[in-house]
């Protein structure tokens, strides 16, 4: 229900010939918490304000018709916390307890206005201007030289920086009790929702539809923030729609998060922990939600020396498609990858990661990817389903892995694809995992396996279900059949492959290369298979062999 009338109507301290309202709203605020706390209520109508800074034990509460606006003019603006691009907070809150933005009306950010929305990107955060958001390092894109051309053209692409935004738009810092419900955000300029060292976050009901072109502009950024409840949202935006943080030498770790119940759209991705992992992230949950029409999906984009543990996705639908711009992704459903930001970095690890009832339709293979010095391990696929489709933009950006941002290792290589690849990992579980590919002649040549590991030590395949991407002329004839098997296992130790099957239209079924410790392979249905592969080295009982 709506507060009750209030003393602290921002109308009552407003100016009626001014066009901004920056002081009545920050008088309100300043008068309401000095009082012991309460509501400020804003009216149906439109305001434009500058830097307000909230209070404690203090609602704002915008009701049904109310928009608020950020001012153009950079004067009007704290210049306490300066962003990467001279950005300028908008919503302030620092230190204070028992906050809450609530209510039937909504935040314009006015994004497309402050945006130059005709320009494409120029350069990000001093990445090159020439392929902007390949961070740090020359590319190997299968593309070549023709990877990001601009004399192709630039639509889709994300557009340029003006010089100057707000953003953050609501920023907390060293917050206790924060809540956001009910109100509509949209169209922000930069960073929509962000809390650093902050603790019991609840942010439900809340609507942020966000522009898909204009980049850094998150939905909900945590950083170094613990104990957040994030339910029955609906988040479009161009950068990452919830995202994940932590710095070292913080008061907290961003820890027990748990986020369900909501639709996600993003040119970036969904759901990402990082890029900034310099300290402990663990303890999240992520349950019924739909993403919708993004580039990445479910992502982990580990860089640093802290540690990402204890996460579980489960009972998520997800919709991931290639961008024919510089972004970061290639429309992977799932990625989980670990590899050093710079040459100064001890990397840390990801552990204990388990992906569970996922149902996805994608442009790309899952992928789970450490560099040579990465430490990722207990990672599993449970009840996981990837329809691979082709992409009108393959031939502009598919075919390649993108491990943006690293100056270590390449950050777009050329790679064949598989429908879920896992390299240089340890403790791997892939149980009731199916594959389907959409029609052959839909599909790239870059399409090969539908499991491809590789340097993986302890592998557990059970219940896989699926085949090689392109099937042979002829798939009761093993020489027709596509060189790429069903699942290809390369310097991959400990293995067991039981209870799987073999599609209609499989070629070869199992390959190995350079393997060891092969344990079991059991009660495996390869009848639709035209040859079972390298099983001889297994222990062997109750398999259908092909005909």
């Amino acid at each position: 229900m709506p507060p009750a009338a209030s003393a602290f109507d921002v109308t009552a301290y407003a100016d009626e010939t001014a066009d901004l309202q920056t002081e009545a709203f920050q008088t309100a605020i300043d008068d309401c918490s000095a009082s012991g706390g309460g509501t400020v209520t804003v009216p149906s109508g439109t305001y434009t304000v500058g830097t307000v800074h909230l209070r404690s034990d203090v609602t704002l509460y915008l009701e049904a018709g109310a928009v608020v606006s950020p001012a153009k003019d950079e004067s009007e603006y704290t210049d306490k916390f300066v962003g990467p691009d001279n950005e300028r907070i908008f919503f302030l809150a620092e230190g204070v307890e028992n906050v809450t933005i609530a209510g039937e009306g909504e935040f314009d950010g006015l994004g497309t206005e402050f945006m130059r929305m005709d320009t494409p990107i120029q350069g990000h955060s001093n990445e090159s201007a020439s392929h902007p958001l390949i961070s740090n390092g020359p590319h190997e894109a299968r593309q070549g030289d023709a990877y990001l051309s601009r004399t192709k053209g630039t639509d889709g692409w994300p557009v340029a920086k003006p010089d100057f935004r707000p953003g953050p738009m609501f920023r907390f810092n060293n917050c206790t009790n924060v809540r956001i419900r009910d109100v509509t955000i949209r169209d922000m300029p930069a960073w929509t929702l962000s809390f650093h060292g902050t603790e019991e976050v609840d942010i439900r009901g809340v609507d942020i539809l966000n522009h898909l072109l204009i980049p850094n502009c998150d939905g909900i950024a945590l950083g170094d923030t613990k104990n957040v409840h994030i339910s029955d949202c609906t988040i479009q935006s161009c950068d990452d729609s919830i995202t994940f943080g932590a710095r070292p030498d913080e008061p907290t770790t961003c820890e027990g998060i748990v986020v369900t119940n909501c639709t996600l759209r993003s040119s970036a991705c969904a759901i990402k922990f990082g890029s900034g992992t310099d300290d402990t992230i663990r303890d999240c949950l992520f349950q019924n939600i739909v993403v919708q029409e993004s580039n990445r999906g479910l992502g982990i984009q580990h860089r640093d020396s802290g540690v990402v543990e204890n996460v579980l996705f489960t009972d998520i639908v997800v919709n991931s498609n290639m961008l024919p711009g510089p972004w970061w992704g290639k429309g992977e459903p799932i990625y989980v990858t670990s590899v050093p930001r710079d040459d100064d970095t001890d990397l840390g690890g990801i552990r204990n990661v388990r992906f569970s009832n996922i149902v996805a339709r994608s442009e790309n293979g899952a992928l789970v990817y450490g560099s040579e010095d990465a430490d990722i391990e207990t990672i599993e696929f449970d009840n996981v389903r990837i329809e691979l489709t082709g992409s009108e933009h393959a031939d502009e950006v598919g075919g390649n892995f993108d491990l943006q941002p690293s100056s270590v290792v390449t950050p777009i290589f050329a790679n064949d694809i598989a429908g879920v690849h896992v390299e240089n990992a340890r403790d791997v579980t892939m149980r009731d995992v199916t594959v389907e590919w959409d029609d052959d002649d839909d599909l790239p040549d870059y399409y090969r396996s539908g499991l491809a590991c590789e340097d993986v030590d302890g592998l557990l395949v059970d219940g896989f279900v699926g085949r090689q991407a392109h099937r042979g002329d002829d798939a009761d004839d093993a020489d027709d059949a596509d060189d790429a098997a069903a699942i290809s296992l390369v310097d991959t130790a400990d293995i067991t492959v039981r209870n799987s099957r073999a599609t209609e239209g499989t070629g070869t079924f199992l390959s190995l290369s350079n393997t060891d410790g092969e344990r079991l392979f059991v009660n495996n249905d390869l009848i639709d298979a035209a040859d079972a592969g390298d099983v001889a080295s297994f222990e062997r009982s109750g398999n259908a062999l092909p005909r």
